[in-house]
């Protein structure tokens, strides 16, 4: 359904990947976006020093001055569409400036009026502390501990702070050591080590996948065959209105996913990267950002892990035997029977079309967008 105050141009001009800060004068580049709808999108812009700064495009004038005008210290650029959250100003992350004006502290992420992460601390004890709309974080905070209860000995998670913050404000212990993928990446690293890295994310994934249903997670929502092709076309549909991709007939593309019988649902973290696990100095793995675990089948999760290993070789990130060894040991860990198998390559196809969606949202990866599109269609 269209917003009433909906007036998408004609023309189809979306927002600018890059414009100057209208108060220091600094370059601003868009690093990611989230469309909302098609007259909506979400920002995430990178200053010079590697900072973020968040946004919001609108092609409504009215709505875009209503945001602006709810929003205390936000910066109105009617010029481009934009409004512009400096400092962590957001009407509904209530509690995110204070948090970002802290000494020390570093905003990480912000998708504004959604979610933001920001990082406590200076040179001693580091924490995280993730924003959410208050009301969220007691719910994300119930799911950690639970998901931390069914991985104990396997991965580690961060640990929930009992800090009296307010509302809308969850804070998380650091996990130490370097990211997989900042591993793979790095060629010091032996082959070895970092298959034996792949091998216990995969273990802990299984073992997330053949656990039972404790309390704390009985609320994590259901993410069907369905699911995922709704997902993929939520992606795809904006991407080919701002005309980044062109347009894609997903249904027919995932027509075999939809079809196929489906394996056994499970619980899992069906998104989840490299980038989102820690090698610890004892060749132990920790976990972070798993607060969308959700029910579902495990070739979903195998899928997503291969594609990100694909992508990472692409990208130069994995050299080929080292994309080889993850991807071998990957599999060993999560012991997928025949059955799974056989429904990975429709749901690898998947993963594709909803990346090449989400990296054509991304100005420095819109050539591995367009060949994450070939590869998925015929």
């Amino acid at each position: 359904m269209r917003h009433p105050h909906h007036a998408r141009p004609v023309d189809r001009v979306r927002h600018p990947d890059r414009l100057t800060h209208p108060v220091t004068g600094t370059d601003l580049t868009v690093r990611r976006a989230w469309p909302h709808d098609d007259w909506h999108v979400l920002l995430e812009f990178e200053t010079p020093g590697g900072g973020r700064l968040a946004g919001q495009w609108f092609a409504d004038a009215i709505r875009r001055a209503e945001v602006f005008a709810a929003t205390r210290g936000a910066l109105d650029l009617p010029g481009h569409g934009i409004v512009l959250h400096p400092d962590g100003a957001d009407r509904r992350l209530t509690a995110l400036s204070g948090l970002a004006s802290w000494p020390g502290s570093r905003l990480l992420a912000h998708r504004p009026e959604q979610r933001a992460v920001v990082r406590l601390g200076g040179e001693g004890d580091v924490y995280y502390a993730t924003v959410v709309r208050p009301g969220v974080d007691a719910d994300l905070g119930r799911r950690l501990g639970g998901l931390a209860g069914l991985l104990h000995g396997t991965a580690t998670l961060p640990s929930v702070q009992d800090w009296p913050i307010g509302d809308g404000v969850l804070v998380l212990s650091a996990l130490h050591g370097p990211t997989l993928a900042a591993a793979g990446a790095t060629r010091s690293v032996a082959v070895g080590e970092l298959g034996s890295a792949w091998q216990r994310l995969g273990t802990a994934l299984r073992l997330l996948h053949d656990a039972p249903r404790v309390p704390a997670l009985t609320g994590a929502g259901t993410h069907d065959a369905a699911a995922e092709v709704e997902l993929a076309t939520r992606w795809l549909g904006p991407a080919a209105e701002y005309g980044l991709l062109p347009p894609v007939d997903v249904d027919s593309l995932l027509a075999d996913l939809s079809a196929g019988a489906p394996g056994p649902a499970g619980l899992g973290c069906p998104d989840l990267s490299d980038a989102q696990v820690v090698v610890g100095p004892d060749g132990g793995i920790g976990l972070f950002g798993l607060e969308a675990v959700t029910v579902g089948e495990l070739a979903r999760s195998v899928a997503n892990l291969l594609v990100r290993i694909e992508l990472r070789a692409t990208r130069g990130e994995l050299t080929p035997s080292r994309a080889r060894a993850a991807r071998t040991a990957v599999l060993d860990g999560m012991r997928p029977d025949e059955a799974t198998l056989a429904r990975v390559p429709a749901y690898a196809r998947a993963a594709r079309l909803r990346l090449a969606a989400e990296y054509a949202f991304q100005p420095r990866w819109r050539g591995l967008s367009r060949g994450l599109l070939a590869a998925a269609t015929p």
